[in-house]
């Protein structure tokens, strides 16, 4: 059994987070990110919940996926890893305070979670590829729904599924919305076959649908 675990969270990816573009940060900044990350790491209570399923011909058996692009990912895979992941309520309580009390920590807060996020899901990636090679097997990129033609609907479907509300605390709103909303569901084929990684892009990313970032129009990758 894999557990969720968090190591440290990479400053650069917070401040490509933030839109920073190599504008100098001064003393003051650093200091107000460096208790940001504080926080982040007082106030997660990473949680995650998977389920291993056979494959056949590029579908899940038992819960088809709607999209050519995750039949492509799973197209020479026999089993695929559902996984949901989630800092927890306690992080999104603080996100909410801050919002109201303090925006530009709320913004500071908001990308040192949405880095916390990812480093989750991260680590639960290279545990599985580290289980797996002891078998000789491999895993594809992990997948989630609002990627490429995999409809966002898809996270209802997932989260009930690995019953993430019981598990984990983690529900869908009506508009297919994860709450907590620093929280990642995703999908990961496994095959007896050396699998090409995708390049890292916003379209790879768990936060796609919410990354500040993006919303300027810029990127964080090269």
């Amino acid at each position: 059994m894999i557990e969720a675990r968090m190591t440290d969270l990479n400053y650069n990816e917070i401040l490509m987070y933030l839109g920073h573009r190599g504008q100098e940060i001064t003393p003051e900044i650093d200091t107000q990110i460096q208790k940001c990350i504080a926080e982040v790491r007082r106030y997660a209570a990473p949680r995650l919940v998977y389920r291993c399923l056979p494959v056949d011909k590029g579908s899940i058996t038992g819960f088809p996926l709607e999209g050519d692009d995750i039949r492509q990912l799973l197209q020479n895979c026999d089993e695929a890893v559902l996984f949901a992941a989630t800092l927890g309520a306690d992080i999104e309580q603080t996100l909410m305070r801050h919002e109201v009390t303090d925006m530009a920590d709320a913004l500071i807060l908001d990308a040192c979670a949405s880095v916390a996020v990812e480093n989750v899901c991260d680590c639960f990636e290279e545990d599985v590829r580290e289980m797996l090679s002891r078998e000789n097997r491999y895993l594809t990129s992990r997948f989630s729904p609002g990627y490429g033609d995999l409809p966002l609907e898809t996270q209802m479907q997932m989260c009930e599924m690995l019953n993430t509300s019981r598990r984990i605390g983690l529900t869908v709103t009506e508009n297919y919305i994860l709450l907590p909303r620093k929280s990642v569901t995703a999908v990961m084929g496994i095959s007896d076959e050396p699998q090409k990684l995708r390049s890292r892009s916003c379209e790879d990313c768990g936060m796609f649908l919410n990354c500040m970032y993006r919303k300027k129009g810029i990127v964080c990758h090269e």
